[in-house]
């Protein structure tokens, strides 16, 4: 008797859970076991595909080939478009587009390397190689888009070198699709005018997103940043709960992104800025009041620009939940004249006490910062300074008034 066929799914969901997700040989082997296991496992499988199946791509392209569109069937006729029983595009809930480029790339390389006796000789891809790639890519992003109600994680993303090299608007989508995004968490997308098409969709399709990253891939084709940026406002504005938001690398359009964070005041709660520029919006900090009142986070990390006239835009806002602060930007602030001492130590005054987390990774700051730190922050658990070897005395003497320090770094 195969006495696997008895034990009780909340059981078998327990010994599930303790295997590890990328452990792909266990994982087929439970699959294995009887259909009953076989419905545990596909979901877990099927969820991040891209990011576990990494030696043969193209076989998990084939199978997500036969749910494209009819088009896309006959370009792809090489592959056997057998009918599944099982619906795995239903499954996924996170997917990258250079992961899909990169699983069809691997796959339109080898249909076009096989020999006569099917033998694979491995080759660079060619130009047309990688313009087809991207237009595949663009139909089973679609394809996922309407067959993908778990989804949770986007990335709409192509490398630099690749866009370069292409010139193809790799996600512009002609026409709205019906679709429906219930569960997208996440979305991770550049201001790129080539986005603008798709992000209107999901503008349209979901008002879920609660993370959202925004960069800014590169100057080519950045004229009409603008309208992108606009797209990326309305988008912010249709949301219903967005709790973090993540600017990265973006040097047009900081004010416009942050001007539509007003609709998120109620759940807005950490802001990052990572290597962003605030050369084109010195002002742009000043719509931070507009959402300031539950945010617990605020970080800038190497950013460029980061100067007295912008820092001191903070200092006029109250946050009154605000219990983490990082200015990690030593070497991006080459010009002394306006590095932002003044408005860094007034601006640690008047956080004081909410202060749990205070990284302060900038060696310009003066012996003040000790002072600061002494008389305004009692509560911080954890502390992060650059300090010179003629600071240590100052440092040991701040660790002995942090009663509640737990952490240095």
């Amino acid at each position: 008797m195969n006495t696997t066929t008895h034990i009780p799914n909340d059981i078998i969901r327990e010994i599930i859970s303790h295997i590890n997700s990328k452990d792909i040989n266990t994982l087929y082997s439970c699959l294995l076991v009887n259909r009953t296991w076989c419905e545990h496992i596909i979901p877990l499988l099927w969820k991040y595909p891209f990011n576990i199946i990494k030696k043969n791509p193209r076989k998990l392209v084939t199978i997500y080939f036969n749910y494209c569109d009819e088009q896309t069937k006959s370009i792809t006729r090489t592959v056997n478009h057998n009918k599944t029983l099982i619906k795995y595009p239903s499954y996924l809930q996170k997917v990258s587009f250079m992961k899909i480029y990169d699983a069809i790339l691997d796959w339109v390389l080898f249909n076009n390397d096989k020999t006569e006796n099917n033998e694979v000789i491995k080759s660079f891809p060619s130009k047309k190689d990688q313009i087809f790639s991207i237009m595949l890519s663009k139909e089973m992003l679609k394809m996922f888009l309407n067959n993908s109600p778990l989804l949770e994680y986007l990335k709409i993303d192509i490398s630099r070198e690749l866009r370069r090299r292409t010139r193809c608007e790799f996600i512009s989508f002609s026409s709205s699709l019906n679709i429906s995004l219930n569960r997208l968490n996440t979305l991770h997308c550049s201001n790129d005018n080539a986005n603008n098409e798709i992000l209107k969709v999901i503008a349209q399709s979901t008002t879920t997103i609660k993370n959202i990253i925004i960069f800014e891939n590169d100057d080519w084709n950045n004229d009409n940043v603008g309208i992108v940026n606009s797209t990326i406002s309305k988008l912010i504005k249709t949301q219903q709960g967005i709790e973090r938001v993540t600017i990265n690398q973006v040097s047009k359009g900081i004010t416009e992104i942050l001007s539509s964070l007003k609709s998120q005041k109620n759940t807005l709660k950490e802001i990052h800025f990572n290597h962003a520029s605030f050369g084109k919006d010195e002002n742009a900090l000043k719509y931070i009041s507009d959402f300031s009142e539950n945010l617990k986070e605020l970080r800038f990390r190497n950013c460029y620009n980061l100067t007295n006239n912008v820092m001191k835009e903070l200092l006029s806002i109250e946050f009154p939940k605000l219990i983490s602060l990082e200015i990690n930007n030593d070497d991006y602030f080459s010009n002394t004249e306006n590095y932002p001492t003044k408005e860094i130590l007034e601006l640690i005054k008047n956080l004081g006490n909410n202060l749990s987390e205070l990284i302060l990774n900038t060696s310009s700051l003066s012996n003040s910062i000790f002072h600061h730190i002494k008389n305004y922050c009692n509560n911080l658990t954890t502390l992060g300074l650059d300090i010179g070897y003629n600071q240590l005395l100052l440092l040991f003497e701040l660790f002995k008034s942090l009663n509640k320090l737990e952490r240095f770094i």
